[in-house]
């Protein structure tokens, strides 16, 4: 891969300033502390958000988190194209020809193609809008609890192959966000894209499909070890029959088992609601979601005690999920210094993050695009369990890219520079892209055309990419935004710069090598310190390059 100067840059920057992150300051309602609740429960903050936030104090901060919103009205979603429209489109074109005439092999395939490419812009336009909202601040925390159920509940499009079932799907997440958990595992066993893709649409009296059962135990409520075998196969009867018709739920009673069944000891006539409550009723279900909860919130792994307490807090609340929120974002421990700076920014917390904090207004697509490239690729998730996160998120060549992408969004790298090599060369049939090494096992074949299928994705990613160059250039003004901070010198303006950008305080040393960056750059232009402010169109480029080395290091991938 050949690398431009831009990204050269960005190489040289995190060998020069890779340090150990520092820890945030002590325990008090600031603006460390506003950033931390902001970054957690939404998707960061502008500088001026923190200052309001810190003005009305933790409590009204927390309240509007809450309450700020409802289920929104999405702008065009009322007409989707759903699979058995989609299917009379192609009856009537078949028969174009006249009665009775058979359709030819090529206009079906035509038919088909068209279909499926208005199946895939519809999907775009769905995930586009939500990212736009999570750029915009709109009702932050319920996008949030969105994003978190969509890797809890998952399901993919390259099983489902519907993007109708998939919107639905994103819709009741999005609706029972933030209510209770009950009534969304109700719900989400009666998805058509969760039956699908857990084959339940497949599961009948005789011959039941255990899929359903298996992750609606292990993933869902219950966790590893909570449950038998038995339990999976006795549960599986009960959700027999349980389908789906053109995007909607069917129960079909003729492939329904209605025999007695025993689940967790206990025992019945039981259906798929009876075993759902019957899940979430059992002692191991609140310490499952509380563990998964405060994971997911706090960036590390709870003890034990911390999730005895939001157990109890999930039970006293019937399962519903805004009080045991609002309690935990109250909760001192949850500013408490060893979490603050301890989680690894998603590529769609450090895209949007820092789509926000520039103040940049970059098209959704872009956001979309780019977080697939970084591995969180919405609605396609790599298999039942979700995304991992945490430290499965860096590696060598997606640190490198989460820089170059900060760079596009600073205008510092073009989409050319980032595509400056063929992404042919990176599909490898024989395994050494997936990283393989000298007496490391073969993939499977499975696994082979798994990869396979997710590198032609990238690589269709990644010339979309090239193509949005062409309508876009960021907007920005860092020059007048550091100048209104109040920054006069060299030390003051990457001070300023870095707590617009971002999440977390940076080190002495860093801070350091950062103000004789900026020190090199602004004398190479010939002006002194009192100049650079007041020369903005000189400024200006020289202020992006250093947003360009402060989001490529390690500080600007952790919240």
């Amino acid at each position: 891969m050949t690398m431009k100067t831009g990204m050269t840059r960005v190489a040289l920057a995190l060998l020069l300033f890779a340090c150990p992150i520092h820890a945030t300051q002590e325990l008090v309602w600031d603006a460390a502390a506003a950033e931390h609740l902001h970054n957690r429960a939404g998707f960061g903050a502008t500088p001026e958000e923190i200052e309001r936030a810190v003005a009305r104090g933790l409590e009204a901060t927390v309240a509007e988190l809450l309450h700020c919103g409802s289920d929104p009205v999405e702008p065009f979603f009322e007409h989707l194209l759903r699979r058995g429209a989609a299917e009379e489109r192609m009856d009537e074109r078949s028969h174009e020809g006249g009665e009775g005439m058979e359709p030819s092999a090529d206009l079906r395939r035509e038919i088909k193609n068209q279909i499926k490419r208005e199946d895939y812009d519809q999907l775009r336009d769905f995930l586009t809008w939500w990212i736009e909202r999570m750029v915009s601040g709109q009702d932050r925390l319920r996008e949030r609890m969105t994003l978190f159920w969509h890797g809890h509940f998952t399901s993919s499009m390259s099983d489902v192959k519907d993007s109708y079932e998939m919107i639905e799907q994103n819709r009741l997440l999005r609706s029972l966000a933030l209510g209770s958990f009950r009534e969304l595992v109700h719900a989400i066993a009666r998805d058509p894209a969760m039956l699908e893709y857990l084959d339940n649409d497949e599961n009948r009296r005789g011959a039941p499909n255990e899929n359903f059962a298996r992750e609606l135990m292990e993933l869902f409520t219950l966790g590893e070890g909570h449950f038998g075998e038995d339990d999976v196969k006795e549960a599986a009867r009960a959700f027999t029959g349980w389908s789906d018709e053109n995007g909607e739920f069917r129960f079909l009673r003729g492939r329904h088992d209605f025999g007695r069944k025993t689940v967790l000891g206990v025992s019945g006539k039981l259906d798929g609601d009876d075993v759902i409550d019957v899940l979430i009723d059992s002692k191991a279900c609140a310490p499952f979601l509380a563990a998964k909860l405060l994971a997911y919130f706090e960036g590390v792994e709870p003890d034990a005690e911390r999730v005895r307490v939001y157990a109890g807090a999930l039970r006293e609340a019937d399962f519903e999920i805004a009080p045991v929120l609002e309690r935990l974002f109250l909760d001192p421990a949850f500013y408490r210094q060893e979490i603050r700076a301890a989680r690894i920014a998603s590529p769609l917390d450090f895209l949007v993050g820092s789509s926000r904090r520039l103040g940049a207004q970059p098209p959704p697509y872009l956001l979309l695009l780019g977080a697939n490239l970084l591995g969180e690729r919405l609605c396609y998730p790599p298999n039942v369990k979700g995304w991992e996160g945490g430290e499965a998120w860096i590696t060598t060549a997606s640190l490198m890219q989460r820089g170059n992408l900060a760079g596009v969004l600073l205008g510092e790298v073009t989409l050319e520079d980032f595509l400056d090599y063929d992404p042919e060369d990176e599909l490898d049939p024989s395994g050494m892209a997936a990283g393989m090494d000298a007496g490391m096992q073969p993939e499977s074949e499975d696994g082979r055309r798994e990869r396979m299928r997710r590198d032609q994705r990238a690589l269709g990613d990644l010339r979309k990419l090239k193509e949005l160059r062409r309508d876009w250039r960021p907007r920005m003004n860092l020059s007048g935004a550091i100048e209104r901070d109040g920054a006069r010198d060299d030390r003051s303006i990457v001070n300023a710069l870095a707590g617009r950008v971002l999440a977390v305080e940076l080190g002495a040393e860093t801070r350091a090598r950062l103000v004789e960056l900026l020190r090199t750059e602004r004398e190479q232009a010939g002006l002194t310190e009192a100049e650079l402010l007041r020369r903005p169109w000189r400024a200006e480029p020289i202020l992006r390059r250093l947003a360009h080395v402060v989001l490529s290091l390690p500080e600007a991938q952790i919240q």
